[in-house]
């Protein structure tokens, strides 16, 4: 099963910093839909999901809309934009009601400098987000769609998955969101994962996919 890529940075600070920063960073509630940032838009502060979930999308040539991924409570958007001045590479948009803390960038910064170990905690979040890149190009590479919709599952997973207790990951997903994912019409889709089922991968729900290891496939279920 694919290794999450979910990092709590305030949980991966030092406590001392995290407190201070989550104190300067103001808290903002976002109704389902909302606009929370735009491609191209240069960040003036590191925005840390309380509650709820955004999503991180890209828009097509022909005006289509690509899932990139959701961001989930914890994680942390903008770090690089804060860092480097860079636009920022995706829209965000509320999925559902959210909270946000939004931590300017000047005290964010100053706090890297202040401690080596917050310094450490934002590399190893964008070492992370450069590796889930990767694996989101290699994704998007594949030939067919077949081989797309089951890629694209994986690198979900590996963001948005919740482990259960047998080995299996649960994604909150629709099968508009893997559309979307892989840049392809819903039906062609619906046919990709119904073979998948029929394969034994993966197990379709109401608004969620159930992935399978292929070790517990062989070996059935533990006893």
């Amino acid at each position: 099963m694919p290794q999450s890529y979910r990092l709590d940075l305030l949980q991966a600070l030092p406590a001392l910093e995290s407190e201070a920063l989550r104190k300067l960073g103001a808290v903002y509630r976002y109704s389902d839909g909302a606009t929370l940032a735009q491609r191209g838009q240069r960040m003036k502060s590191v925005l840390v999901l309380t509650k709820g979930r955004l999503r991180a999308t890209t828009s097509l040539i022909d005006g289509r809309e690509r899932l990139i991924r959701w961001i989930e409570p914890g994680e942390a958007v903008g770090v690089a934009s804060v860092l480097a001045q860079l636009p920022f590479q995706t829209d965000l948009i509320a999925s559902g009601s959210c909270e946000v803390r939004s931590i300017p960038g000047v005290e964010f910064v100053e706090a890297m400098r202040r401690n080596a170990e917050v310094g450490l905690a934002v590399a190893t979040l964008l070492a992370t987000r450069l590796s889930e890149v990767f694996d989101h190009v290699v994704a998007q590479a594949e030939g067919r769609l077949h081989d797309r919709v089951q890629a694209a599952l994986q690198h979900l997973a590996a963001e948005n998955g919740v482990k259960l207790a047998d080995g299996r990951i649960r994604l909150r997903v629709t099968h508009q969101d893997i559309a979307e994912a892989v840049g392809a019409s819903r039906q062609r889709v619906n046919e990709s994962l119904q073979d998948l089922q029929r394969a034994g991968l993966v197990e379709m729900g109401y608004r969620q996919i159930t992935m399978i290891s292929r070790k517990r496939k062989r070996d059935g279920p533990a006893v």
